[in-house]
């Protein structure tokens, strides 16, 4: 560590552009934020997997990336490391570098927990990133992801969980602990009026048409079916309802096939880069959010970031974001979520309060300086604890 106190800081993850996601942007800004810090980061990872829709390029890391050759595992819209070359790589990385912290982000990845196991067996402090919940994994799959979960811990002097949620299945962890949410760039993700009007002319949206708008990952974890269910019983009674999707993901073939019979009412566009993503939250009326459950919820955080309504579940790590009533409102089941969205279909003025109100929470409690703050904090609680 130098003398003023800037730190070296070295973020191992499966998970990074140009591959898009929730870890893939958490690490993307926490880097970038440690950056102007004045902190030294490298982010090391796998080689670029191929990139559908040109989305390769249309975003530069903001610092320096390490890629390790080897083999991937691509399933579905996951790139995963697994061969055992990067570690060897790794290893050489640590001989010519000098770290203070290696920071690990996201628990199910053999890359991570190599990494973590490597940089402890030479003395340098590691930090976990819990990211995800195991509950909301299918059951068969769950003991392994146990069993994955504490042998990782046992590599990491310190833990961060994302929500309270994933704190709390995280619980009997011997080291260090704790919540830091993910961020969102205010600067980035706010609400613009003047971008709103054209976007949505552009998209042949009519000015008094009501949008219920979506962007993540299509896959039925998500509770994309439930959403496009609920968009049809809608709009049967009410035809200003428009819906709007975005993202990659298993479903998207079968959105198309039903947007495509949907005479207009259901939009599909493509995965976005992170850059694009701000613009086109701004055209919805009420971001709906149907995920079954979360660890936190990026998507949601900035869609409140834009000054949106939402709607979604009050499960896990969405009760961190959302306060029901005050800044969105909170469904206990499928048959509450349509009444709730339907308040807000019919409710302009609800609307417009929800959304400010959550504008304000974001900006007090999710600001990446507050977030990367938080974390730096705990980096040096770890090495004073060294």
């Amino acid at each position: 560590m130098a003398d003023s106190g800037q730190l070296s800081v070295c973020i191992v993850t499966d998970a990074y552009l140009p591959s898009i996601g929730g870890v893939e942007n958490h690490v993307l800004h926490l880097a970038a934020e440690l950056l102007r810090l004045g902190h030294e980061v490298v982010v090391v990872t796998h080689r670029a997997p191929p990139m559908p829709n040109g989305a390769t390029g249309q975003v530069e890391s903001p610092v320096p990336v390490e890629r390790l050759a080897g083999s991937l595992l691509v399933f579905r819209e996951h790139d995963i490391a697994i061969d055992p070359r990067m570690v060897a790589s790794f290893k050489a990385l640590l001989d010519r570098s000098r770290f203070d912290i290696v920071h690990g982000q996201s628990e199910g990845s053999y890359l991570v927990y190599e990494a973590l196991a490597v940089a402890r067996q030479r003395g340098i402090v590691t930090v976990l990133t819990r990211h995800s919940m195991i509950r909301n994994k299918p059951a068969i799959v769950r003991p392994f992801l146990v069993s994955l979960t504490k042998l990782l811990a046992r590599r990491a002097d310190g833990l961060i969980a994302v929500s309270h949620a994933c704190a709390e299945e995280s619980a009997g962890f011997p080291g260090l602990m704790r919540v830091i949410p993910n961020g969102v760039d205010l600067g980035e993700f706010k609400p613009m009026p003047v971008e709103r009007d054209r976007l949505r002319a552009e998209l042949g949206f009519a000015a008094d048409d009501v949008v219920l708008g979506y962007v993540g990952r299509l896959h039925t974890t998500k509770g994309i079916p439930l959403l496009l269910d609920v968009f049809d019983g809608l709009r049967h009674d009410d035809p200003r309802l428009k819906l709007l999707l975005a993202g990659p993901g298993p479903l998207r073939d079968s959105i198309a096939e039903r947007a495509a019979a949907s005479a207009g009412a259901i939009r599909l566009l493509d995965p976005l880069p992170f850059d694009k993503i701000a613009a086109l939250l701004n055209v919805f009326d009420v971001f709906v959010f149907p995920s079954k459950g979360e660890a936190f919820g990026i998507s949601l955080l900035e869609a409140m970031a834009c000054g949106l309504p939402l709607v979604a579940f009050g499960r896990w790590g969405v009760k961190d974001l959302v306060r029901d009533g005050e800044t969105g409102l909170l469904a206990d089941d499928p048959t509450d979520f349509v009444k709730k969205l339907r308040f807000l279909v019919d409710d302009g003025q609800l609307r417009g309060k929800l959304g400010e109100a959550a504008r304000k929470k974001v900006e007090v409690v999710f600001s990446w300086p507050r977030v990367a703050a938080d974390t730096v904090a705990f980096y040096r609680a770890l090495i004073s604890g060294r």
